[in-house]
């Protein structure tokens, strides 16, 4: 009987114990759907018309299922013939919306092209280019402002409006206009807008060749696009043209430097060198805490630095760039070597520049359309003993891609 009770007991366990197992979730098959490839849909409309030199934004609507996680590619292209006359593209744009602008009038076929992962997807419009009828020049010869910091070589100008006039009669006749030092500028505007070719440079800034020791002059370069077409420079259209000294620590962003006029009443303060005739010439202050004097040379003691029509004091402002200076004298003072900057100045071996190198004041870059307006102001503040201050004379802004007749 126990014999039998204990076997009656283990079958029992064995039956709840299997019952149990049976009563556990089984997992769920998981059943992977196949990766679908990404679509791409575009709608563009089939056609535009706009003026030479003026400026349509074309945005498609673009609608992209199953690209989570992938980034859209977009090139805009357009058809061009060579010089056999054979059709090809040319890339014109890398971004969704595409700022067409053309100096020439015609009509231009272009293409879009949408690419996400593997998956490419075109589509096509044209663009009616008509002339304004108006005539144009390669030159920025319009003046809009100008100030020269102080130098030996500042003009003997007594008015603003006499040095407004007379300079912009220098332009016009192709002549040199001097900035002297830190700060000094000049802004000219062009009679169009100055197309941002995609990946060419746009326009060149021509200053006067300087010695052999002192070859180059660099100067910075601000841009502005006339986007609400008011004709004026905004505030709010001005960015910098981001050169290869730029964003080098040596660079000081927002710099400003004030001068003040010379007492004329008081006595020179001559220095140790035959050269300094008076050390305490011209006082400045800056928004870093400097300050400190221009020296006025003993060649130039007969000269007035300071523009007889500015203030007692004025503010000069801008991007401060360090220049490499070395004096081969000895430290006599009477000779130095100037060095120069690579690219995305005015006044240096390769004047070229590229509105693409725009930056906001943030340092980020912009993309523009194009420029009306371009201001060239003096970025170095550097005294070259008895030959002075490095000065840059200004000659001309012009159009790299002006259409030739």
């Amino acid at each position: 009987m126990k014999k039998y009770l204990k076997y009656s007991l283990f079958l029992i366990a064995f039956v709840c114990f299997y019952a149990c197992s049976n009563d556990d979730p089984k997992p769920e098959e998981v059943i992977e759907e196949p990766v679908k490839d990404p679509t791409i849909a575009i709608k563009l409309a089939s056609d535009f018309a706009i003026e030479q030199y003026n400026v349509t934004e074309i945005t498609p609507e673009v609608v992209i299922e199953n690209g989570d996680g992938k980034t859209a590619k977009y090139q805009w292209s357009v058809k061009v013939s060579d010089k056999d006359g054979v059709a090809k593209d040319s890339i014109i744009g890398d971004s969704k919306t595409l700022l067409f602008i053309t100096p020439k009038a015609g009509d231009y076929a272009i293409d879009l092209t949408v690419t996400v992962d593997k998956i490419v997807k075109q589509a096509s419009t044209k663009i009616t280019v008509s002339e304004t009828g108006k005539t144009y020049t390669a030159k920025a010869l319009t003046l809009v402002d100008f100030l020269p910091a102080p130098s030996f070589s500042v003009a003997s100008y007594t008015t603003k409006e006499e040095a407004l006039e007379q300079t912009q009669a220098t332009i016009k006749e192709g002549g040199s206009v001097y900035l002297g030092t830190f700060g000094g500028y000049i802004i000219t505007a062009f009679d169009h807008t100055v197309v941002n070719a995609y990946d060419k440079r746009d326009f060149t800034v021509q200053m006067a060749t300087g010695t052999t020791s002192i070859k180059y002059s660099p100067v910075s370069i601000a841009v502005a696009y006339d986007a609400n077409k008011n004709g004026i420079a905004d505030e709010n259209e001005w960015y910098e043209i981001a050169g290869s000294e730029y964003y080098k620590a040596t660079t000081v962003k927002n710099y400003e430097l004030t001068y003040h006029k010379p007492d004329a009443t008081a006595s020179p303060v001559t220095g140790t060198a035959s050269w300094q005739y008076d050390t305490a010439y011209l006082p400045w202050t800056d928004n870093q805490n400097g300050s400190g004097t221009i020296t006025k040379t003993n060649n130039r003691r007969r000269v007035n630095y300071y523009p007889a029509w500015a203030a007692d004091t004025y503010t000069l402002k801008g991007t401060k760039v360090a220049i490499p200076v070395k004096d081969v004298s000895d430290g006599a003072g009477t000779a130095y070597n100037v060095g120069t900057f690579e690219w995305g100045y005015g006044g240096i071996k390769d004047p070229s520049i590229d509105i693409s190198w725009a930056v906001d004041k943030d340092g980020k870059k912009v993309h523009l359309p194009g420029v009306d307006f371009v201001k060239v102001y003096v970025p170095t503040f550097t005294a070259l003993g008895a030959a002075d201050l490095l000065t840059s004379v200004f000659q001309e802004v012009s159009d790299l891609n002006f259409p030739k007749k």
